[in-house]
Order: structure tokens, then sequence, then C-alpha cells
């Protein structure tokens, strides 16, 4: 039973210095977690910002694009304008002479529209809501609803009359739901409104002109086109697009409203090398210093602990028991010191050697451990010697009963069961009312005299 008593000690001096380094481990990755986290989520911050600027990037290119189809929509629609203005006057003084034009005198101009023009569709000139004439009157351009239910578009054509100069407005729908943007010019005579000169242009066909079928090879495009006080709409497109995603424009000229909306086809950000390779090399360092703070404190926690601990039995040192039997001092309650020494340790050293003497003392340490309350300390003072803090102290008794069971140990060593014997002097402080140097004075002269009484004694008076 002994023999296993002594393992069982050895096997937890072991543990505690296991407990110990774990302890240390564990707090030094906690702290390398810590470091390591902070400097992912500034690497992140990092990393969104550069993210981010790379989204505006691609939203001003967004907006650029918009910006060019706009700038061509612009310029279309005010040489359309502007031929309807001169097919407008032209035919103006003709009126104001008192002949009545037919749109087949214009048939050359008339024609050179249409081939410069694609999307030109045809003209023709209105008096009282009624139809007088048109050009081409056959061919792929004539538009597929009936002119005498003209009065339905009665807003848009107010709205040219009520002007000085040409308008353009639409989207204006056949039958066969085709869309059409419309440019008309009141004409006058000597007297009064004589009638309009409507241009048509198929809408689709109009936008391909701007430019707009090129960017949506690039991105998602949609645009919205209205008659200003009307309920017409054309959309040309994708039907609908995210607004957080999406990029837009709204405009106006003459009597059409649109909005113009814009957005990548998967994202605003195309691929970065910069930006991924800053993603990886900054998360590696990070990991990299997260390591390096982890050995580091550990090294220095290490290093730490063995400043202030014996390097064999893990306790307090000399240095650091002084330090805390000063702090102890300064409180009101009463406390003991007490100095143990092994009566036969040099025997042990000299016939089992200097090894199994380090174990005859870790056998001794974990005894007192055992044995000691939670709230008393001990030190290894120096040598075989170590030095014990009873706080709240005042008696002899439980020093008594402390000694009696620790006076008398066993070690197994090379196989043999060997006897660890101590000796104790120990000094109160309610009694002696000395300084903590004093009062390891008295305990160390007293051990002395236990020691000169014969081997496994205490002394606590003298």
């Amino acid at each position: 039973m002994r023999q296993r008593r002594n393992v069982n000690q050895g096997a937890s001096s072991y543990e505690a210095h296991h407990t110990q380094d774990s302890t240390l481990k564990l707090g030094a990755l906690l702290q390398a977690i810590f470091v390591t986290v902070l400097l992912l989520l500034i690497t992140y911050t990092l990393y969104q910002g550069w993210n981010e600027r790379l989204v505006e990037r691609g939203k001003q290119a967004g907006q650029s694009e918009l910006l060019g189809i706009r700038k061509n929509l612009f310029l279309l629609m005010g040489n359309q304008e502007m031929f309807t203005a001169l097919y407008g006057q032209r035919i103006e003084e003709s009126l104001f002479i008192g002949e009545v034009p037919k749109l087949a005198d214009l048939a050359t101009y008339l024609d050179f529209l249409k081939k410069t023009h694609p999307s030109f569709s045809f003209a023709t000139l209105d008096r009282e809501m009624v139809v007088l004439d048109r050009y081409p009157t056959l061919g792929p351009y004539g538009i597929g609803y009936n002119y005498q239910n003209i009065e339905q578009y009665a807003s848009h054509i107010m709205q040219t009359l009520l002007n000085d100069s040409a308008t353009l407005d639409g989207p204006i729908k056949d039958e066969d739901h085709r869309n059409y943007l419309v440019s008309r010019y009141a004409l006058s005579d000597n007297r009064a409104h004589w009638g309009l000169l409507t241009l048509y242009f198929d809408f689709e066909q109009f936008l391909i002109e701007a430019g707009a079928d090129e960017v949506s090879s690039q991105y998602q495009v949609s645009m919205n086109f209205s008659h200003e006080g009307g309920e017409e709409t054309f959309v040309w497109g994708a039907e609908s697009l995210a607004s957080e995603d999406a990029v837009s424009m709204d405009l106006s000229y003459s009597s059409l409203r649109w909005n113009m909306k814009l957005a990548p086809k998967d994202s605003w950000v195309a691929f970065s090398l910069p930006l991924l390779l800053y993603g990886i090399v900054s998360t590696l360092v990070c990991l990299a210093i997260g390591v390096l703070i982890y050995l580091h404190q550990i090294r220095y926690e290490l290093v730490k602990a063995r400043s202030r601990t014996d390097s064999l039995t893990g306790l307090l040192n000399r240095r650091e028991f002084l330090n805390l039997l000063s702090q102890t001092d300064s409180g009101e309650q009463s406390y003991a010191v007490a100095l143990i020494d092994i009566d036969n340790f040099k025997e042990i050293n000299d016939t089992y050697g200097h090894l199994n003497g380090d174990k005859a003392l870790l056998s001794l340490v974990e005894t007192l451990k055992h044995h000691i309350r939670m709230s008393d300390v001990i030190a290894r003072f120096g040598g075989d010697e170590f030095i014990l803090l009873f706080r709240d102290c005042s008696n002899i008794d439980f020093c008594k009963r402390l000694f009696q069971a620790i006076r008398h140990t066993n070690v197994e060593l090379e196989g043999k069961q060997v006897e660890v014997v101590i000796s104790m002097g120990i000094a109160f402080s309610a009694d002696e009312e000395k300084s903590p140097q004093a009062l390891i004075a008295t305990a160390d002269r007293r051990l002395y005299q236990a020691k000169l009484g014969g081997k496994g004694r205490l002394c606590s008076f003298g």
C-alpha cells in the first residue's frame, strides 16, 4: 500500500506540473487568438473598403455607359426634331403662297432620311384629325393602325399645337404591338393651324442606334419610356433590376420621360488579382503573427513563472514568498511561519544519488499539499528546506496535527522503501509581534533546536 501511495504521489506531482503548463498554454493561446481575430477584423475591414472602392469604380463605369447612351439618345432626338422642323418649314412655305403641299413632293428628301435612318417609318400630313397624305403609301414602313382613330392621341397632338417648335414623344403602339417614337411639327398658314407633320421611328431600332444593344451585352439594362401625362409605356431590356445593385438615371426630353437602369450581370467587382492576393497574404500574415504571439507568450509566461517559482517543485521561490509574507503581515489577521527540513536528506543523496534525492523532495511536497489548507502557502526556501505560511493561525494545535501527519513519509527509491523524516520550527505573529524577517529568523532558530533534539521533532518556542 505504501509503494502504491508513493507512485500516486509521483503521478500527482507530474499532474501538477502538467496542469500548470496547460494553464500557461491556454492563456497564451487565448491571447494569440484574440490578437489574430483583431488583426483579421482589421484586414477584413480594409478588404471590404477596397472591395467597396472597386464596386464604386464599377458603378462609375456603369454610370458612364448610361451617360453615353443618354448623349447618343439626345443627339438622335435632336436630329429628329431638327429634321421635322426643317420639313415643316418647307411645307409652310408652300402654305403661305396658297399651295397645298404633298409629301410626294418631298420624296427625295424623305427617301434620303429613310436610308440614313433605318428607324424611320413614314410621314403623314394631318388636318383636323383627318389623314390627308402619307409617305410611302405602301411597303414595309407602313404603320398598322387606322389613322381615322388618331383622336386617341389627342393629348400628344395638343401638346405639339401648344409649342412653337417640333416635339418628340411616345410611345405609340400599333396593332402589331410595335412601339414608335413620334416627332411632330404643327403646320400653319397665314390664318391658323393647318395640320401636323408627323415622323415615326421604331423605338427598338432607335435604341439600337443609340448603342443600348452594345451595353446590354455587358450589363443588364432596363429602360422605361412614357409620355408626359399619358398612360402608354415602353419597356426595353430587363423588366426590373434590384435597386441596390443598379445605377439609374431619370431623364426627360420634350414630352418624353424615361428611366434608365443598369446593373452588372454578375457583380460590379471584376476579378482583381491584387485584391485576391491581399486577402490571402493578409490572412496568412495574421495567422503567422498569431502563432508568433502564442510562442512568445508561452516563453514569456514560462520565464515569468520560473522567476517566481522553483524549477524542480513548482512551488514559490524564496523571493516571491517573502513578498507574499509582507502583504500578509500588512493585514490584521494572525498567521504562523514554519520552516521544514529533511533530517536524513544528505544520507539519501549519498546513498541513492541526487535524482532520487529530488524524488524524495517531490514526494514530501505532495504530502504537504495533501495536508495543508487551501489558504496556506508552501515555498522552497533552499536545498531541502521548505517554508510554510499558515494564515489565520494563532495556536500550535493545527501545526501539531499537520506535523504528526507529515513527520514520517515513505518514498520508493530503487525498489526500496525509504523513510523521509522531517523537523519543523514554527513562529506565530501573535506571540512574537515581530517583522516577517524576524519571524522567519525565529522559525529557523527553532528548526535548528528541533534538529539538535533528534530527528522528527517540532519546536515552537525558545
